[in-house]
C-alpha cells in the first residue's frame, strides 16, 4: 500500500506526538534543515527514532537538504495582518525591528538586482503575496496583499520571473551531511534536483545508510525534463509540488506532476507526491472537495508515497490529517507492485 510521510515541525515535534503519528501509519518523516539548526535536527530524528523502535516499527528518517532555493532571513514569524508593509534588504542578514518597518534579508542578494516597483513577490508556496511598491539598489519595500503571517526562512519567487537564481554550488549541502553523519538520519532528500550528477556526492556521502538513502526532490521544469535520467540515480523520487507551481505557472502544473509520476512509474523508480495534501483542513473541519479527488486519484495510480507538509509542521491538528490520510490510503490505495 502507499506509504505515509509526515513533516516534522512545532505541531509534531513533541515525543508523544511523533509515537502518535507512527502508531496511525505514518512510515516516514521529512526534516526541513532550512529551517533548523543542526544539532535540533539530529536531536528530532533520534526522538523519533526511538518512537519507533518503541513501536516495533523503522521508519525513514530523511534530512531535506536546502538546496539551491532562495529564501528570506527572518527567523521569526512576520504578522503581515498587523504590519502589512516590509522591506527587503538585498543582503544576507538578521531581520531588524529597531526601523520604520520589519526588515529581513535575504540569502541571495542577487535577487534584488530585477525587482522593480509592480513586481509580486510569492512567498513559500504561493501562501502569501506582496506587491513591490518602491525599490532602490540595496532594498525593495513591498506591501502584502491579503495579509498573512510570513513564516521563518520561507521561499521567496518574484511572480513571473524568467528564472530563478542557482546556489553557485553544493558545497553548504554536503557540509551538512558530514556535520549529520552520525546522526539516526537514515537518507537524505536533494532539493532542486536537475539532473544526476547533483546525486552524486550526497551518495558518496550517505549512500550506504538504508535502501532509501539518496531522494531526488524534483520541483522544477528543468528537473521534470530531465526526470528520466535523474530517477534511475535515486533511490526513490519527491515530486514538490510548491516549487514546481512557482516555477511552472498554474498552468502547466498539472501535466508536469503527471509526466514526473508517469515517467518515474515506467522506469520502476517509487514516487512520492507532497506538499499540502489537505490543508484545507485549516479552515474547516472537512478537506476541500478539489483535494480528496485529487488525493484518491493519486491512490488509485499507484504512487508509492504520499507526503504531508504544512498539514504536521504548523497544522491546527496533525494528528487528524494524518488519520485521515490513512482512511484514504486504506480505501484507495493499491499494491505497490500493481
Amino acid at each position: 500500500m502507499t506509504a505515509m510521510l509526515a513533516t516534522i515541525g512545532p505541531a509534531t515535534r513533541a515525543p508523544e506526538t511523533m509515537a502518535a503519528l507512527i502508531r496511525l501509519g505514518v512510515g516516514g518523516f521529512r526534516f526541513s534543515a532550512s529551517k533548523f539548526a543542526a544539532d535540533e535536527l539530529a536531536a528530532q530524528a533520534a526522538d523519533v527514532r526511538a518512537a519507533g523502535r518503541a513501536a516495533g516499527r523503522d521508519v525513514d528518517l530523511l534530512l531535506d537538504l536546502p538546496g539551491a532555493k532562495i529564501r528570506f532571513t527572518n527567523t521569526d514569524a512576520l504578522d503581515l495582518g498587523a504590519t502589512p508593509r516590509f522591506r527587503v534588504a538585498y543582503a544576507s542578514q538578521p531581520t531588524r525591528h529597531d526601523q520604520d518597518l520589519p526588515e529581513i534579508g535575504l540569502s541571495d542578494p542577487g535577487l534584488g538586482a530585477g525587482i522593480a516597483p509592480g513586481d509580486v513577490l510569492l512567498v513559500g508556496d504561493g501562501e502569501v503575496a506582496a506587491r513591490v511598491v518602491s525599490a532602490t539598489a540595496t532594498h525593495c519595500v513591498a506591501e502584502a496583499l491579503e495579509g498573512g503571517v510570513l513564516g521563518p526562512r520561507k521561499g521567496v519567487w518574484v511572480m513571473g520571473g524568467s528564472h530563478r537564481p542557482r546556489a553557485a554550488d553544493p558545497e553548504a549541502d554536503l557540509a551538512l551531511l558530514d556535520r549529520l553523519s552520525d546522526s539516526a538520519f537514515t537518507g537524505a532528500i536533494v532539493s532542486f534536483a536537475e539532473d544526476a550528477a547533483v546525486l552524486e556526492p550526497v551518495r558518496a556521502r550517505w549512500g550506504g545508510r538504508s535502501g532509501n538513502a539518496v531522494v531526488a526532490k524534483v520541483e522544477t521544469r528543468a528537473g521534470v525534463a530531465n526526470v528520466a535520467e535523474i530517477a534511475p540515480a535515486a533511490d526513490s523520487v519527491l515530486v514538490g509540488r510548491g516549487d514546481l507551481l512557482m516555477d511552472s505557472g498554474v498552468i502547466d502544473f498539472h501535466g508536469l506532476c503527471t509526466t514526473a509520476v508517469r515517467e518515474c512509474r515506467r522506469l520502476s523508480v517509487p514516487v512520492v507526491v507532497g506538499t499540502q495534501l489537505l490543508s484545507g483542513l485549516e479552515h474547516s473541519w472537512l478537506p476541500l472537495r478539489s483535494e480528496l479527488a485529487y488525493v484518491c486519484g493519486l491512490l488509485e495510480s499507484g504512487v508509492d508515497g504520499l507526503l504531508l507538509t504544512t498539514e504536521t509542521t504548523f497544522g491546527r491538528d496533525p494528528l487528524g490529517a494524518a488519520g485521515l490520510l490513512a482512511d484514504l490510503v486504506r480505501r484507495y490505495g493499491v499494491p505497490r507492485s500493481a
